[in-house]
């Protein structure tokens, strides 16, 4: 009996159970969500309503901190019915960018985003222009072709001195003194133009961003050139080539000269060019032997040695010109020779010299001393200079100085008073020279139309010696009014140098 109550319990229980768990399922309410996303575009400070059925009980929630119920909670509950919650939009994390909030809606076990929040970012806290421009946000600045460009800050809601500037590129560098800010390119990269968007500074107050400014650079003047160091005139080679020094200094160097050449992206074209004492300045083939050569890694890195001189005084040049200037030379019908001529050189008195304008391509001008002496040391009375190579002679007379056999840079020239002694030494070595007082080296004095002077007659020159060198005591008398050329004769009879002389009053 006792057995039987139990089980009937039992299953009593059980039909109790099964009872209520079918009223559940049958009275289970249908979650329904809103069809339409509510969207709202905020600042900091507003306030906003999200309204929604609820078809059981909720709870809706926001995914950002600068989103908030009544301003105090991320989330909020309740149950089924119309509701309108409030958001409270805050400045935490503002910045120039604009920045998105979604607000869930949860019920049962499902969910579904029902309301888009995107707050605008921070506009006009910093106003920078250039010239008339004011930039916006993410908008590009373009350096030109100077390498340089200057920003203005016309305008802050914050105090400057709290202005930090960030980039995010190696190439280029970023200065602000007061209001100006300044973009330069570094020397490297000057002649690489850069147009990437993702190279950008920043403007923050502190740690606030409040500008993005995206940088290019459109490169260099396709027609410009930088040389490192600038052009090097004056060069003095030594005799046997392995030195050199600048003019007006006694520093000696090594050579070879080095030079680096700045063009865009390494498109460029050298030429090289000798003196010649009648024509003056002279394209020479890149490709022929010369007397010095030029190393190019075509890569803007240059170097100049020479060869030993074994003759008399030369001098030559090396020009670089920018691809896009070479390119523009080329001609129909003229050799681009002739055309870079045309750009380099100009007429002066019967004779091509450098442009001034063409010095900007001029990596290195540099004259060669011979094995002898390149210049004559004339002394009047305490007096003491030298003549040198550079000093111009007329064609008529390197036309005579040349049917004697003497080369024309070995020719000088200078201008000597009448009835006044000086000390003429004509720099020769005395293995070249080979002195001998009585019998041997001489001197010969000739006028323009081949007329020989005579010795003691129309002219005196007492030979003597010094430790080193062999000179000439000289007087010329006043008769002599036209120009005439003394010759330095070894004691072969060979005519070793030529000394033009204009005398005058």
């Amino acid at each position: 009996m006792k057995k039987n109550k139990m089980l009937l319990g039992a299953v009593a229980l059980a039909a109790l159970l099964f009872s209520a768990c079918n009223d559940v399922i049958q009275g289970t309410t249908e979650v329904t969500f809103p069809t339409e996303t509510q969207t709202f575009t905020v600042s900091p400070s507003d306030t906003i309503m999200v309204t929604f059925t609820a078809s059981s009980s909720w709870q809706l929630s926001s995914d950002a901190m600068w989103c908030r119920v009544d301003g105090l909670f991320l989330d909020t509950n309740g149950k089924a019915g119309e509701q309108s919650v409030a958001f409270v939009i805050n400045a935490d994390g503002h910045s120039v960018n604009e920045s998105k909030a979604n607000i869930t809606l949860r019920m049962g076990n499902e969910s579904g985003v029902i309301a888009v929040v995107t707050r605008t970012g921070i506009t006009n806290a910093i106003v920078v222009g250039c010239d008339t421009l004011n930039y916006k946000h993410n908008q590009t600045v373009t350096i030109g072709t100077s390498g340089m460009q200057e920003l203005v800050i016309r305008q802050s809601t914050f105090d400057i001195n709290n202005l930090y500037i960030t980039k995010n590129a190696e190439w280029f560098d970023v200065e602000r003194v007061d209001t100006i800010i300044t973009l330069s390119v570094k020397a490297e990269y000057l002649k690489y133009s850069q147009h990437s968007i993702t190279d950008s500074i920043y403007l923050s107050d502190k740690d606030t961003p409040m500008l993005c400014l995206n940088v290019q650079y459109s490169g260099m003047d396709a027609q410009k050139v930088i040389l490192q160091p600038s052009t090097q005139w004056a060069l003095k080679v030594s005799s046997d080539g392995l030195t050199y020094k600048e003019s007006l200094y006694e520093t000696l160097y090594e050579a070879p000269v080095k030079s680096t050449i700045t063009v865009l992206n390494d498109a460029y074209t050298l030429y090289y060019a000798i003196y010649d004492n009648t024509a003056g300045c002279v394209l020479v083939d890149t490709d022929s032997k010369q007397w010095f050569a030029v190393q190019d890694d075509k890569s803007g890195h240059v170097s100049i040695s020479f060869d030993a001189n074994e003759g008399g005084r030369r001098k030559a040049y090396v020009f670089v010109l920018p691809q896009a200037l070479n390119d523009s030379l080329a001609g129909a019908n003229t050799p681009i020779a002739n055309m870079v001529s045309g750009l380099l050189f100009e007429k002066v008195e019967d004779k091509f010299e450098i442009k001034e304008t063409s010095e900007q391509y001029l990596i290195a001008e540099f004259t060669q001393e011979n094995a002898l002496a390149d210049f004559f040391s004339i002394q009047h009375g305490t007096e003491l200079y030298e003549i040198d190579f550079t000093q111009e002679t007329d064609a008529q007379w390197l036309e005579q100085t040349a049917s004697h056999g003497v080369p024309a840079n070995a020719v000088f020239r200078t201008q000597l008073e009448f009835g006044t002694s000086y000390n003429v030494n004509p720099k020769l070595s005395a293995e070249a020279w080979k002195p001998d007082v009585a019998d041997g080296a001489h001197i010969e004095l000739y006028g323009k139309d081949g007329q020989k002077y005579v010795a003691g007659y129309d002219y005196k020159a007492e030979p003597a010696m010094t430790e080193d060198d062999l000179y000439y005591y000289m007087q010329f008398q006043m008769y002599l009014e036209e120009d005439f050329v003394i010759y330095f004769i070894d004691d072969q009879g060979n005519h070793l140098k030529a000394l033009v002389v204009e005398p005058i009053l």
